[in-house]
């Protein structure tokens, strides 16, 4: 069954219901006070019964067998019958069906009893005594016409009542016809956003994710609406970014095959001028396979690259934190690079300028790899020789701050934002080599120690990453908020 019929089926079954009950409380609380209103009436009529029936009962003792006649007589100036009552029956008297009925409830123990009674019956006075010579109940009774105001009322209570049931009756068939009315109007303002619901979730499975549902009315509606639309935005979006980073994994591992190619060629060439006997003298053999080594190395570097970004996206880079001066660590890193790097193709400085900053915990095997990557992109894209490369410690409450900061031409502004995301390259013609990874791991490998990373231009690329002060516990303090 629809929702649109269970609602209406549901609303009209409460409202029958309960005027239908209504009705009957009504008409119960009427025949109660009738009942009510007759007892009190044949109460009011009992206590006027009591006027003559003392007269009665004395006219009653003091008659004689055989003057019953004019006893008779006597009493029916009062209104009252007299009758001769034995065993149950009439034998002599006033035979109307009202002494019948009152001759029903005499008893033996009654009619033996020998002197004269007063008592009521029903509604009727009696006054009776016993007559040993007729065997027989000699009774004086006064049978009191119905009220006039209970005969009267009466006729009206049932003309009441009906006229009580038919408007109960047609009132019930009005309010049903405006229940339904409203019922089916109610049933469309909930059904109109559900079936939109509807025809959106049918649009989002066929892949429609363009289509908003335009809807204006209820309140409550309109909310579950735009939380819809922007549940489809949400979806769009993934749905886009995710058909962006396939398509940047797909220029990546394009990207890596092609500077895998130059290398590998170079090592193939030089590897078969050995060979062929080309370099026939030690001098250059030795060139050959030292250029043939050094494009090991770089191919060494963007294998080891894409094995970075593969463990990161896994979640399976590992992190072991271990309690470090920064400045002394990061200075011992420039020692070992500015050792071995030609100082005509780069040049390193590091600057501390304050002492005594707070020890901090880092992977210590994690925070050179973010070296390398802010080396090789400073050595990449500055398009200097020398690259100047200048580092420098300091405090920025609450963190600790490096800042790497190289003499090229920086980066546009528009793209500055975008240089942490994965496979994000600026330079979109690729005459750069590059896989667009390297920026990312930095941006991961520092929020996995609860730090940030910040790129701006000044007067080059100035990248600067934040590092949180040791807990008590010897854990990083988190602050990123």
């Amino acid at each position: 069954m629809s929702l649109k019929k269970r609602m209406f089926r549901s609303n009209m079954m409460i409202l029958f219901s309960a005027l239908v009950a209504l009705m009957l409380i009504l008409v119960g609380v009427l025949i109660i006070f009738e009942d009510s209103f007759e007892s009190q009436i044949h109460s009011l009529d009992q206590s006027r019964l009591d006027s003559h029936i003392e007269e009665a009962a004395r006219l009653v003792r003091n008659s004689q067998p055989g003057e019953e006649d004019a006893l008779s007589r006597e009493l029916s100036l009062w209104g009252y019958q007299t009758a001769l009552i034995s065993q149950g029956t009439v034998v002599w008297g006033d035979e109307s069906e009202n002494m019948k009925d009152l001759a029903e409830h005499f008893t033996m123990e009654e009619e033996s009893s020998g002197e004269t009674e007063i008592y009521f019956c029903g509604n009727a006075s009696v006054a009776g005594k016993y007559v040993e010579e007729k065997k027989a109940v000699l009774v004086a009774v006064y049978f009191p016409e119905e009220s006039r105001l209970s005969s009267s009322l009466r006729p009206l209570f049932l003309t009441f009542l009906i006229i009580l049931l038919l408007t109960g009756t047609g009132a019930i068939a009005v309010l049903l016809f405006l229940a339904s009315f409203f019922t089916r109007r109610m049933s469309r303002v909930v059904m109109e956003p559900v079936g939109k619901l509807v025809a959106a979730a049918q649009r989002v499975q066929q892949g429609n994710l363009e289509e908003k549902i335009v809807y204006q009315g209820e309140t409550e509606f309109e909310h579950v609406c735009q939380t819809f639309n922007a549940m489809q935005d949400t979806i769009l979006e993934d749905q886009r970014q995710r058909e962006k980073n396939e398509r940047a994994r797909t220029d990546m591992i394009t990207g890596i095959s092609h500077d895998l190619r130059t290398p590998l060629t170079s090592i193939q060439g030089y590897i078969k001028g050995v060979l062929d006997g080309i370099a026939d003298t030690d001098e250059k053999k030795e060139l050959y396979l030292r250029t043939a080594y050094e494009s090991t190395e770089e191919m060494n570097v963007l294998l080891k690259k894409l094995f970075d970004f593969s463990r990161v996206e896994s979640g399976q880079l590992p992190f072991h934190m271990v309690k470090v001066d920064l400045a002394e660590f990061t200075s011992a890193y420039i020692a070992q690079k500015e050792a071995v790097m030609d100082p005509e193709r780069v040049q390193l400085t590091f600057a501390l300028e304050e002492e005594g900053l707070p020890e901090i915990s880092i992977d210590i095997e994690q925070i050179p790899r973010i070296f390398d990557n802010l080396l090789e992109n400073s050595i990449k894209y500055a398009g200097k020789r020398p690259v100047r490369i200048n580092v420098r410690i300091f405090r920025a409450e609450p963190w600790v701050a490096l800042e790497w900061k190289d003499n090229g031409p920086g980066v546009v502004q528009e793209k500055l934002p975008r240089i942490f995301e994965r496979f994000y390259r600026c330079d979109e013609a690729r005459t750069v080599k590059g896989s667009g990874v390297g920026l990312y791991i930095v941006k991961y490998i520092m929020e996995r120690h609860h730090g940030g990373v910040k790129a701006e231009n000044d007067q080059g690329l100035k990248i600067t990453l934040y590092f949180p002060e040791r807990s008590e516990d010897g854990e990083n303090i988190d602050r990123r908020r």
